[in-house]
């Protein structure tokens, strides 16, 4: 393929290298997002990869769009049909949407951005009669959301302190609240994937089966409930 005459060996190595882990560590601006979409398309053109057996995540839908971009400046609209390439979220809001038979919610679920997501927290502290100086919205919010990235449910969440008793009481009924209202936050989002996975063997292996090759982009980046998709997936 013309396209890795431009690559440097260390690169050439990365594209081309076999089955099985591959981490690329190397510095900021020495192409590593480069790297990753011509592996794509050497997989595809060179290995026989169809595009439905990749998965690609990056972390933002500017570096999404950009992956999607240079792939396209690689090989043809027909050849890269069926990969799936977004952010964490966005390839998680896809699963949960075709798998919504597993969870708490329908497939036509909402995603309440951050000003929704406060303002729900902020109505349950008020409506509980919990000292808003104290338990601001945006610091109870916060932990909830630090929960939920480290994959605990409302009914595991640790209670060591008075104020992590609040916590959970906000986390509760926040999460009743969501629920009655068929939407997720953003957290949720990773955290229904993770157990969906888990908790769905059936579910798991179908994906696991689909995707033979998974690349993340910036991986070092990803925290718990991240590393969790991937290893389900990988």
């Amino acid at each position: 393929m013309d396209f890795l005459d431009k690559l440097n060996k260390q690169q050439r190595a990365a594209v081309t290298a076999g089955n099985g882990p591959i981490l690329v560590v190397a510095g900021p601006g020495s192409g590593k997002t480069r790297v990753l979409t011509q592996r794509i398309a050497y997989l595809i053109a060179e290995e026989g990869v169809r595009p439905w057996q990749i998965l690609a995540v990056t972390f933002t839908n500017k570096a999404a769009k950009e992956m999607q971009e240079r792939v396209k400046r690689l090989l043809p609209d027909q050849a890269i049909e069926g990969i799936m390439l977004g952010t964490f979220h966005s390839i998680c809001g896809r699963i949960l949407r075709r798998e919504a038979e597993h969870l708490p919610i329908q497939s036509n679920f909402v995603i309440f951005d951050t000003d929704d997501q406060e303002r729900v927290v902020k109505s349950v502290i008020r409506e509980l009669n919990i000292n808003e100086k104290l338990y601001r919205p945006a610091s109870v919010h916060a932990a909830i959301s630090r929960a939920k990235n480290e994959l605990i449910y409302v009914e595991h969440y640790p209670t060591t302190t008075y104020r992590d008793e609040m916590v959970k009481r906000v986390y509760a009924e926040y999460q009743k609240r969501l629920v009655a209202s068929n939407a997720v936050d953003f957290d949720d989002m990773l955290l229904y994937t993770a157990k969906l996975l888990e908790d769905n063997p059936s579910v798991r292996d179908k994906y696991a089966q689909r995707f033979r090759h998974v690349l993340v982009d910036e991986f070092q980046d990803t925290n718990l409930a991240q590393y969790a998709l991937v290893k389900e997936l990988a």
